[in-house]
């Protein structure tokens, strides 16, 4: 593990450059954004904000805020109607009904805004650390030359969310962990500096182990919408969708949504006035018959693997 450590505090001085030119920061306790947040060189006058739906994520923040000894740490409780605004604010901008997408595009709204009413002209966030670091739990059952493909892959071109999110809402965001020079450098890092033992991001987690984040190193992968608990008050909510407009939903959708929450989604998404993608004759996901991009359904969430099965991530 010690030349792994070399290529992490490399990673380090380059994350820290990036990250010097945002004064804010979202913070979820997790791998990413709490690696950012301990290499800012000005982390004594960084503000972070973390979203606290019922999930683990403000226990792990608050710890990370408080051993890095952060400017502030302003954890966003929204309300039901808060959540309600995000999850439509979504559907409209983004025409996905894919529950893992929009509870975390939700969270991002929700942090964003807040961070830009405190007055952040600029805000960084952990997007591309699953990416070029090999964080993904499907990831860690493949092969090291599948691994290495992947990274090779996400080097040339990965969605960055928030950024997306940053920009419809007219805030800058900063991702200090997909910068141009990372992606440059992260195919060179060997693999089992990546992943070993069930875990992704060996060479950050051992870092940040080693400067006093053990708890955070140590913290199996947690998604944002997870570890916010936003996940979960979707999947409450869409408890109290009434069966009679399943029927409904599915005429008007053309498929019949994979889930609850997914025609929970879709109902809301109508009653917007939004209306889903058009079908793809070309290449259909076999869910929803709206196009896939890379084997990736970005309106239903479906992912086909290179040897035809159908799944949605979780």
């Amino acid at each position: 593990m010690k030349s792994c450590m070399g290529y992490a505090e490399r990673v380090a001085e380059i994350v820290s450059r990036e990250a010097s030119r945002c004064e804010c920061t979202l913070l979820s306790g997790g791998v990413d954004t709490s690696f950012i947040a301990l290499v800012h060189p000005g982390k004594g006058g960084l503000t972070a904000f973390t979203v606290d739906l019922g999930g683990s994520d403000p226990i792990y923040a608050s710890q990370v805020a408080s051993k890095l000894k952060l400017k502030d740490h302003i954890v966003v409780k929204p309300s039901v109607e808060e959540f309600l605004k995000a999850v439509d604010w979504v559907l409209a901008n983004f025409r996905t009904i894919d529950p893992v997408e929009v509870s975390a595009d939700a969270v991002h709204y929700i942090s964003m805004l807040k961070a830009k009413a405190s007055g952040c002209k600029c805000i960084l966030s952990g997007d591309g650390g699953d990416e070029l670091f090999a964080g993904y739990t499907f990831l860690h059952r493949r092969d090291r030359e599948s691994i290495a493909g992947w990274v090779m892959e996400k080097a040339l071109e990965a969605r960055l969310p928030t950024v997306d999110v940053g920009k419809l809402l007219g805030v800058k965001v900063v991702a200090p962990l997909y910068s141009v020079e990372l992606r440059r450098k992260a195919p060179e890092i060997p693999v089992e500096c990546l992943v070993g033992s069930g875990q992704g991001k060996l060479l950050l987690r051992e870092y940040l182990k080693a400067r006093g984040l053990e708890e955070v190193a140590l913290r199996p992968k947690t998604p944002v919408n997870e570890g916010s608990g936003s996940l979960k008050t979707l999947e409450e909510l869409s408890a109290n969708l009434n069966p009679n407009d399943l029927n409904v939903i599915e005429g008007r959708l053309g498929f019949k949504p994979p889930s609850l929450p997914h025609a929970w989604l879709a109902s809301r998404m109508l009653s917007l006035g939004v209306n889903p993608p058009d079908r793809d004759k070309r290449n259909p996901c076999p869910i929803c018959g709206r196009p896939l991009r890379k084997n990736h359904c970005m309106f239903c969430g479906a992912y086909v693997s290179p040897e035809g099965v159908v799944f949605h991530y979780r």
